[in-house]
């Protein structure tokens, strides 16, 4: 089996693959913080997965001081070296930004896959701690993305940010104008992250000049992506996938090792 990690600022996701098939067998996650040393990552993966039975590992991080965390982990415990996503590696699109290196490899992974799967114009949005909208040509070309604060992250911020303003339960809000403060403030959130995802899109179909479902697929993935893919209506082909980011770790991971 393929051990496929998912290394993010606030959680962690973890995938296990067999053979050539994308389908998971399993999938966990935990919040990054709570792993900080070898012995953190020995409890973990006792409790999810046994290790004997894992063949290759494939990590994505965007928390590079975590990177040695798990690489000796992996070393000493099953004397495997874990196999790092990065823009470095062989990949199957062409990454056409400045500063490539600083380029997250979770969005590499997403891309990858999503070119793997796809031959049109992509849109790939990623609802996790941040919100990535991301954009690959039918040529396969990685042409930039937009980030801003995901669903967490913008429901924190005002939190931390105010003395009296309350934490609140993400979610789909009854109506739009709220009646308390805490719908007031979940509908700006969750509202104002669906204007933001469908606004962006369709911009991105006007600059570029594509619609339709032959033309255009639009992926969502991540943690939150379930909760807005069914709420955001636009003039493409549309595919939830919340383990995307894992499926291209596991690709990308194939490609270099074949």
């Amino acid at each position: 089996m393929l051990l496929a990690c998912d290394i993010g600022n606030s959680s962690s996701s973890f995938g296990l693959f067999h053979g050539e098939n994308y389908d998971i067998i399993n999938a966990f996650k935990t919040d990054t913080a709570k792993i900080s040393s070898t012995s953190d990552l020995k409890k973990f993966f006792s409790k999810n997965v046994v290790l004997k039975d894992v063949h290759a590992i494939s990590i994505s991080s965007v928390v590079p001081s975590a990177e040695p965390v798990y690489e000796e982990f992996f070393t000493k415990n099953i004397k495997l070296k874990p196999f790092f996503i990065s823009p470095d590696i062989e990949l199957n699109i062409k990454i056409c930004i400045e500063n490539r290196e600083k380029l997250g490899s979770d969005r590499i992974a997403n891309a990858s896959y999503a070119r793997f799967t796809n031959k049109k114009f992509i849109i790939i949005a990623d609802l996790g701690t941040a919100l990535t909208i991301d954009a690959v040509d039918k040529r396969g070309d990685f042409l930039g993305g937009i980030i801003c604060p995901g669903l967490n992250t913008l429901v924190k911020s005002l939190y931390d940010s105010t003395e009296k303003l309350p934490l609140v339960k993400i979610g789909k809000p009854k109506t739009l104008i709220g009646t308390n403060t805490e719908s007031a403030i979940q509908s700006g959130i969750y509202n104002g992250t669906l204007f933001l995802i469908k606004g962006f899109i369709d911009n991105i179909c006007n600059y570029y000049n594509i619609c339709g479902n032959d033309s255009l697929n639009v992926i969502f993935t991540g943690g939150h992506s379930g909760l807005v893919f069914g709420e955001i209506s636009v003039n493409a082909e549309k595919t939830l996938d919340e383990y995307c980011t894992l499926k291209g770790i596991k690709y990308l991971y194939d490609l270099n090792n074949s």
